[in-house]
């Protein structure tokens, strides 16, 4: 199965009772954290008294409210990417206080808005999972493997490399043909393809 995620990365800010709400909601990378995002958040707007964060990287859920009161601002913020169903995702919104309390109903809705119409601005798509494999081949094989790869829309990646005992293919196939491409190989080189290696591609 695939998942849904941003675009791109987006800025968003909101004014509510002269505070002001600065979201930027991003993709995360494989193996990616908040921790950059912050500091950069950190350092792009100063004047901010909290910088409250959420992430999803699909079943971890982490936020964190930087010193708001309890419930007011991480959980709120995370909230909206699950209601949109997204997965790799990070928001940081940095608020610059006004002078106004909010309260802690005011302060969610305001951090729950920035973060939901930054996501409206990043826009979303669908990452197909993809699977990662390592395939050994005798020399004849390796042409006929690689012109089929090259046709086939369900291989992202195929690069060859040999050793005394032949060739090794990184192949990066689409999930859902897995397979079939089973079956290719088996046939394409007689039975004479081994998949050594097989694992899922993390990263958006």
């Amino acid at each position: 199965m695939g998942y849904r995620t941003l675009a791109t990365r987006a800025l968003h800010e909101d004014v509510v009772k002269a505070s002001r709400f600065v979201a930027l909601a991003a993709p995360l990378l494989a193996g990616a954290g908040v921790e950059a995002l912050l500091s950069a958040r950190r350092a792009a707007v100063p004047a901010a008294s909290h910088h409250v964060w959420a992430l999803r990287r699909g079943d971890e859920l982490r936020w964190s409210d930087d010193g708001e009161p309890a419930g007011s601002a991480g959980r709120p913020v995370l909230e909206v990417v699950l209601k949109r169903d997204l997965d790799r995702v990070a928001i940081v919104v940095s608020r610059v206080f006004g002078g106004t309390k909010l309260g802690v109903g005011g302060l969610a809705r305001a951090y729950a808005g920035a973060a939901a119409r930054a996501l409206d601005a990043a826009g979303e798509r669908v990452v197909e999972a993809r699977e990662r494999w390592l395939v050994r081949l005798p020399y004849a094989a390796v042409d006929v493997v690689m012109r089929r790869a090259g046709d086939d829309r369900a291989v992202q990646r195929c690069e060859a490399r040999y050793d005394a005992m032949g060739a090794i293919l990184s192949v990066e196939l689409l999930q859902a043909d897995a397979e079939r491409w089973e079956t290719a190989l088996a046939d394409l080189t007689r039975g004479a393809a081994v998949v050594t290696t097989r694992s899922d591609v993390d990263d958006v």
